[in-house]
């Protein structure tokens, strides 16, 4: 009985290890795409000076507006009107990228959460080198790798097969009806037209990908101390 009790503990601070390795991996991968240079290459790079009719440099002082705003960045103010008169950011506009900001905001909680409950996991599997708590914290690195893989390909290929419609159905998982919609000429969709979320989407996968290559090479390779008896078998 105790020895089953011990095993099912095992198996379940593992699930959370490797729970909190995926969050890692999401939150990380997400927030490197919310560094300002990312932003700046990119909207130049998607035409968006074109899109929205406007000078390169007014056009990226806009992007790093609303990229600040929805990073929760403070003291960042999102105008209503441009020098020339047009319109900005309306109040729907502005909603939305509210709604954002507090999205990004309980994915950074998520992320620090599971940072450093992996931090810990991964020291108590590596204290003191023994074969049985290395082969829990390998095993829940791979169950991780597997976990990031698999829902990766599935996203991926729905976005190769139909973007558009992969597009909404995220986008409901995080916002309500049709909030966050805006009609072609809205400064907010030139600003950041679909090719720009597509780039977008694409690096974020590929650095969720690297993610999960880093933990399955990380388990491989801490199994393999395990089995070459660079551990203790405590």
């Amino acid at each position: 009985m105790v020895t089953r009790a011990l095993g099912f503990a095992a198996g379940a601070a593992g699930a959370v290890g490797a729970f909190a390795f995926v969050l890692a991996v999401l939150g990380v991968s997400l927030h490197v795409l919310l560094v300002p240079a990312y932003t700046r290459v990119l909207v130049l790079a998607v035409g968006a000076p074109e899109l929205a009719g406007l000078p390169s440099e007014e056009t990226l002082v806009l992007a790093e507006q609303v990229r600040a705003h929805v990073a929760g960045e403070p003291n960042v103010e999102l105008p209503g009107t441009l020098p020339d008169g047009r319109a900005a950011f309306g109040e729907r506009a502005v909603a939305h990228l509210d709604d954002v900001r507090d999205v990004i905001a309980r994915a950074r909680l998520a992320m620090w959460v599971a940072i450093a409950i992996a931090v810990a996991w991964v020291t108590w599997g590596l204290t003191g080198l023994q074969a049985r708590r290395m082969r829990a914290l390998a095993r829940s690195m791979r169950w991780a790798a597997l976990a990031l893989a698999g829902p990766l390909g599935v996203a991926a290929l729905a976005m190769i097969a139909d973007f558009d419609r992969a597009f909404t159905i995220f986008h409901a998982l995080f916002f309500e009806g049709d909030t966050w919609l805006f009609p072609l000429g809205e400064l907010l969709i030139e600003l950041f037209p679909l090719p720009f979320w597509i780039v977008s989407g694409a690096s974020w996968g590929a650095l969720v990908a690297l993610g999960a290559v880093i933990l399955g090479v990380t388990a491989r390779q801490v199994r393999a101390r395990v089995g070459t008896g660079d551990a203790s078998q405590v």
